[in-house]
Parts: C-alpha cells; structure tokens; sequence
C-alpha cells in the first residue's frame, strides 16, 4: 500500500504522541472537542503511515466512547451521540473500520430516539436540530443501502415535523471557519492547544493530511 508522500518536519507524529498519551483524559467523548475527533485524526494518520500504533489507540479511545455514553451524553452534534454517530459513519464509509453500521450504532440510536423532538426550537448545527438532522439523515442514506431501519416511524414523524417547525432556522452545513484556524496556526506550540478538531491538535492533523500542497516534502517518519 502506498503512503502518503507528506512531512510536516516529523510534527505529526509530536502531536498524535502528544494526542495518544492525554486523550484517554478527556471527559468530552463529542466530535469537535472530544474523543471522536481525536479518533478520526489518529486513524487516518496511522492508515496514511503505516504507524499500527496510531490506529490501534484510535480503537482502544473508541471502546472507552462507547463504554462512558450515559443518560448524561447529550444528543447534539458538538460534543454529543449524533457527533459521535456521525463519525462512526465516517470511519465506516472510508473504510477505516468495518462492521454492520446497524449494529454498530444501534445504542446510540436507541438514545438519539430517547430524546424528545417535540418542544425542540433551537435549529443550529452545533447544538439543535441541525446537526441532529444531519446526522440523522446520513444514516438513513447508509439505512436504505442495507434496506433496514435505523429510527422507528414514530421518531421519524416527529423530526419531521421539527423541521417544519424550524425551518426558518435550520442550519444543515458544517459551522464556517471551521478549518480556518490551522492555516495560520502554528504547529510547533502544540502542546498549547486543545486536543480535539475544532482549533485543536487532532484537526491540524486531519487539515495537513488533506492538505494536497503537502505531498510534495517528503515522508512523514516516525520520530
């Protein structure tokens, strides 16, 4: 398999050591600042690389996920079950993990459902129907290739009608500027900066990777 022909001066690697060692720490288990980002960034390193290390940590952070959701996760896309269910999907589409997604996700599904739509006003992707839609919409689409169920009609005529309720206000796009930040940012003073996607370690890592001018320097080597 050919890896990516990218360095960033080693600091990739500083920071998925930096990432390996403090994550299990975190108490937010979301996409943006949590977790589940910081999975997303070490699978994808340790796929590009080689490096088993980086995928096998990504697994072990993914099983203390799914062991430390509660009645207290919240349901958003930020920092709760439809970020986390969202990501799961990812992993699974891009093949950096296998498994029947229904499976996969059937708890946190079950919990998404335990969440009452009906009095729900806030429309924004971050933290209301927005990101719950989003979520809620790329596992359907992952539903009707496998022709199973993921929501039951009950909860499905509820969302829908949550959409109508805020439809003038419902953001359904990724929040703007959310890459922004690493543009400018500068990596060497990591260890300054949280952990997660969003202005974080873990999204400088997933931003280089993607980042095509890069493949021209050179092999990332494990330091």
């Amino acid at each position: 398999m050919n890896k990516k022909n990218i360095t960033t001066d080693n600091i990739l690697h500083r920071m998925a050591r930096h990432l390996i060692v403090n994550a299990s720490f975190l108490d937010n288990l979301g996409l943006f600042h949590g977790k589940m980002g910081v999975v997303i960034a070490l699978t994808m390193l340790g796929r590009e690389t080689g490096e088993t290390l980086y995928e096998d940590s990504a697994g072990d952070l993914l099983d203390e996920i799914f062991e430390d959701i509660s009645e207290d996760t919240p349901t958003d896309f930020e920092d709760g079950l439809c970020g986390i269910g969202w990501g799961v999907l990812w992993l699974l589409r891009n093949g950096y993990m296998e498994g029947n997604p229904d499976e996969v996700l059937a708890d946190v599904d079950r919990k998404i459902m335990e969440r009452d739509l009906r009095r729900i006003t806030d429309g924004s992707f971050r933290f209301g129907l927005g990101g719950i839609s989003y979520y809620i919409e790329e596992r359907l689409d992952k539903c009707m290739a496998r022709k199973t169920k993921a929501f039951d009609q009950q909860y499905l005529t509820e969302w829908e009608a949550a959409k109508e309720r805020c439809k003038e206000h419902l953001e359904q796009t990724w929040p703007l500027g959310f890459w922004n930040s690493f543009d400018s940012m500068d990596a060497t003073k990591f260890l300054n900066r949280p952990l997660g996607l969003e202005n974080g370690c873990a999204g400088y890592i997933v931003h280089a990777l993607k980042n095509e001018t890069l493949e021209q320097r050179g092999p990332i080597n494990p330091v």
